[in-house]
């Protein structure tokens, strides 16, 4: 703060106030006069709605857009999407494991070593039924 040429209060310390409160953050963002928003490394940076909310407002949006975000939250989704655009992927599946029964088949399968991880979850993507699956 102390190099810069102006700086603005967000809020109280509790990040539900200050930081992740996105119609604050949009609103500091058009007091400054600023252009553009970058959203950081941390959860609004694979938030879609928080990138909707910035160009909505008519600022420019420093990121993927929300469409992608939303793609690239759900694993299983984001899988699919690189598989159709050509991208090369570790081997595995693209459907969700419901049991373990999924998961001994999946062995079954590609063999051992075998990473099983949560669908959705992490950054900013909003909870679906998919953060109760299982991806291969």
């Amino acid at each position: 703060v102390a190099y810069a040429d102006e700086a603005y209060l967000l809020g109280p310390a509790a990040p539900a106030q200050s930081y992740l409160n996105v119609e604050r953050l949009i609103d500091v963002a058009r007091r400054s006069g600023a252009d553009a928003v970058h959203p950081g490394y941390g959860f609004l940076a694979e938030n879609a709605a928080f990138a909707r909310a910035v160009t909505e407002a008519g600022l420019v949006w420093v990121g993927p857009h929300a469409a992608a975000i939303e793609a690239m939250g759900d694993k299983l989704r984001a899988r699919q999407a690189m598989i159709a655009a050509g991208v090369p992927v570790v081997p595995g599946g693209t459907t969700a494991l419901e049991s373990p029964e999924d998961a001994e088949r999946a062995v079954a399968e590609y063999g051992l070593p075998i990473a099983i991880k949560a669908s959705s979850g992490g950054g900013g993507s909003r909870p679906s039924r998919a953060s109760e699956r299982i991806a291969r």
